[in-house]
């Protein structure tokens, strides 16, 4: 034998060649895109279908969609990497039947088309509903950074320009003292071939010194600009990104606060969304209202980490349906052996706060944190004979504050989560699975589009390509196939 396979010749010549038809299988999951796209009604998503009357024919916007579908769901979300899949890949020639957009047709289709991929990742995810995907009883709300295309260099807040103005002014001086040391030691000096060398000298300082002055100018137009729209920082390339430290770690980065809300059954992403606000803050209502919706149900539970503890925005869930499970952010007290606020009893029937020792702290005055109206509550003759104070307070006595409707809301969710503890426990492995996918095994992690709009459309793709991911994982080719099928069928 001592032979080995050898291939056809390239140059041979076929009477029948075979058909693309041929390459790609029936359980392969391009057909699962083709299915799913050509039943969606795109006029009805916000991508116009007809054809212009002049000019050269377009490409059809659905070869485009099914395009971006196959890129992200492959990793690829470059306009020139998917203008060379188009050349090169067989199941992409076979999605777009030998279609050859080039990169700039491929990127004005996700720029004109911006709102419409959130409106394709919803009529996926009631694809999913009709196949029992979704649990709809339990969600698990994070939010991540995702980084945007502008670099710390280029983002300046109100600190980081008043310490540049202070910088350039430290530069301006010291070239004013060596341009008035230079001009003395000019004066001084005898006549001769000297001068001429200082005077090259003098000039290079000159234009030293207009350089930093125009820096200053620019550093304070930007620092007025700023403070007249009550802003606290801009970003030069991507002007809605925004400076955000990681939860991670102790750096920050300039990029997008990205929201997710996650079904417990299968880790099927719900609704995901691109924010500029640098922390999860009063962000858990409107999540899980869009996640209600979506789902179709009357109420749903919710598990989110104690960034989310918002007074105000836990009430209004409460009132909506929204069962909340949201620890209270850890105070330094209790990490000092202290009481936490748990442990002072309100009685609402009197307004008042029982200590532990058995003392009454009544209210005082109002005051207002973050837009919010806060009760004031202490007692200081009780604090200052009280034995339990070095547990109480560190200082001369313990004040308390509350928003409006904060202790029978904290009270129930505390006792909610008291009740119910593997609730809670759910919350990492349910919404840092998308995350994980996304972020560090897809390489999603970076945003190649700019404004939030745009990064929108990249957050809703890449959320449909989880999705879409995970139902062929567990459904499999074939029943997505069945399912498309008889849709077609009955619409």
């Amino acid at each position: 034998m001592g032979q080995h396979l050898q291939g056809e010749q390239r140059d041979q010549t076929w009477l029948l060649p075979p058909s693309i038809e041929d390459y790609v299988s029936a359980g392969n999951a391009v057909r699962v895109l083709e299915a799913f796209v050509e039943g969606l009604d795109l006029p009805a998503l916000g991508i116009r279908t007809t054809p212009a009357a002049t000019g050269r024919p377009a490409y059809a916007p659905a070869s485009l969609l099914k395009l971006y579908l196959y890129g992200y769901l492959n990793r690829v979300r470059s306009s020139r990497e998917l203008e060379r899949l188009t050349h090169r890949n067989l199941e992409v020639i076979w999605l777009l039947r030998g279609l050859r957009p080039d990169h700039k047709t491929i990127s004005e289709f996700r720029r004109h088309h911006k709102s419409a991929f959130r409106q394709v990742l919803r009529q996926f995810n009631l694809l999913c509903r009709e196949l029992k995907l979704f649990g709809a009883e339990l969600a698990a709300l994070d939010g991540s950074v995702f980084k945007a295309v502008n670099s710390r260099e280029r983002n300046f807040t109100l600190e980081k320009l008043g310490n540049l103005i202070a910088l350039v002014d430290t530069g301006i001086e010291r070239y004013l003292k060596e341009l008035e040391l230079a001009d003395s030691q000019s004066a001084a000096a005898p006549l001769g071939g000297a001068e001429s060398c200082g005077g090259t000298a003098d000039d290079e300082l000159r234009a030293k010194l207009a350089r930093l002055q125009a820096t200053r100018q620019r550093h304070e137009a930007m620092l007025q600009q700023l403070q007249e729209q009550g802003r606290t920082q801009a970003s030069l390339v991507d002007a809605d990104s925004r400076l955000m430290k990681k939860s991670t770690s102790h750096e920050s980065t300039v990029g997008y606060n990205v929201q997710s809300i996650v079904d417990a059954a299968h880790h099927l992403i719900v609704e995901m969304e691109a924010t500029t606000q640098g922390n999860d803050f009063g962000q858990l209502n409107a999540m899980a209202r869009q996640a209600r919706e979506q789902l179709g149900v009357e109420e749903l539970t919710v598990v989110a980490d104690a960034g989310y503890h918002s007074v105000a925005d836990l009430r209004e869930a409460e009132q909506q349906g929204i069962r909340a499970h949201v620890p209270e952010k850890h105070k330094a007290r209790q990490q000092a052996g202290m009481f936490g606020k748990e442990a002072f009893h309100h009685d609402a029937e009197k307004d008042e706060y029982e200590c532990p020792g058995g003392q009454r702290l009544t209210r005082h005055s109002d005051s207002e944190e973050r837009g919010q109206k806060q009760h004031v509550y202490y007692n200081t003759q009780a604090c200052a004979a009280c034995a339990l104070r070095p547990r109480r307070t560190s200082g001369r006595y313990r004040k308390l504050k509350h928003q409006e409707g904060q202790p029978w809301v904290q009270a129930r969710i505390r006792e909610r989560m008291k009740q119910q503890p593997e609730v809670y426990a759910q919350r990492k492995s349910l919404v840092e699975h998308p995350f994980g996918t996304i972020k560090f095994w897809w390489g999603q992690g970076a945003f190649l589009t700019r404004g939030l709009s745009s990064v929108q459309a990249e957050v809703s793709l890449s959320a449909l390509a989880c999705n879409l991911r995970r139902a062929l994982n567990i459904l499999g080719v074939e029943t997505l196939l069945r399912h498309l099928g008889q849709r077609a069928q009955n619409a």
